[in-house]
């Protein structure tokens, strides 16, 4: 009976023994390791969101690098019809490729041209050379710069009753502009072709007939507004304009007495002020002006009588 009972006893001693280490293993043991495996699973799906999400802030910051900004700047300018106009229009491609466009304020000159630029109405000027631009400083005391040169369009004389310079009869009567930059440009083609000699202290600043030494072949010179030379012009045996009044009338600018040398140095310049000459917006306007493709159109465009600036 004794051995009886304790057989029962041990029997239910393992029993409750391995009941125990199953229950261990099932359920604290079970537990412990299924906690410890969400640990992993949360720390890899945590780091996994991290590096996503970094990867997906720098793809997103490379492709903005690499994407167009979208911005549109507008210049606001002042400019003659021709060639000016016609040269900026033919730039606009490349100007929209780098995010530029142009606002043509005016492409008919009046004297508030300058005051336009002066104050700040507009971006750049594009109708001036250099002596020009130092004559506007001078006269309404302001400061001004040159972005860089585009064009020159030698000074010509043209006649509606000759057909060359040797056809001039004596004391041929020659309009010129009155302003001091243009007549000193007139006047210093005449000096080359044997009309005249001038006082070597000449200047663009002061250029009038008044500079005039002495004739050596008799001619009589009459000083006018330029805007008023060409619609007298039949008046006179020849007369001198700039090469683009001469284009937007309708001249044969092929068909000239004389004119400047392709070294003038009277290169049409983008023209701004303080406000605007570290704009790299007008920066970019200038390389593009001075490429060769927009060479290649004054070359083809203008005969001669607008050439590109060295």
């Amino acid at each position: 009976m004794k051995k009886k009972l304790a057989f029962i006893m041990a029997a239910a001693l393992t029993v409750s023994t391995l009941l125990s280490g199953c229950g261990n293993s099932a359920n604290g043991g079970s537990t412990q390791e299924a906690a410890d495996t969400e640990g992993v699973a949360d720390d890899a799906a945590s780091t996994t969101d991290d590096t996503t999400a970094a990867d997906a802030q720098e793809a997103e910051a490379g492709a903005e690098a690499n994407k167009p900004s979208g911005e549109k700047v507008v210049l606001k300018c002042v400019c003659d019809l021709t060639p000016h106009s016609e040269i900026l229009g033919a730039a606009r491609d490349a100007l929209a490729a780098e995010g530029i466009e142009l606002n043509f304020v005016s492409t008919t000159w009046d004297a508030t041209w300058n005051d336009m630029l002066i104050d700040g109405e507009i971006d750049f000027a594009y109708f001036m050379h250099v002596p020009a631009m130092k004559s506007i400083e001078e006269e309404m005391g302001a400061t001004l710069y040159s972005m860089g040169g585009i064009h020159v369009e030698p000074y010509t004389c043209f006649s509606y009753k000759y057909a060359t310079k040797d056809d001039l009869p004596e004391n041929a009567v020659i309009a010129i502009p009155n302003d001091a930059s243009n007549a000193y440009r007139a006047l210093k083609v005449l000096e080359a072709e044997g009309y005249l000699k001038l006082n070597p202290d000449i200047t663009a600043a002061n250029a009038s007939v008044n500079e005039i030494e002495e004739y050596l072949i008799p001619i009589e010179i009459v000083e006018m507004d330029q805007a008023n030379i060409i619609p007298s012009a039949a008046d006179f045996d020849a007369y001198f304009v700039n090469a683009n009044r001469a284009l937007e009338a309708g001249i044969d600018t092929s068909f000239y007495l004389m004119r400047e040398g392709e070294d003038s140095e009277y290169a049409n310049i983008i023209t701004v002020t303080e406000a605007n000459k570290d704009n790299e917006y007008i920066k970019t306007l200038v390389k593009i002006l001075q490429s060769d493709d927009i060479k290649n159109f004054i070359t083809e465009h203008y005969n001669g009588a607008v050439i590109p600036a060295k």
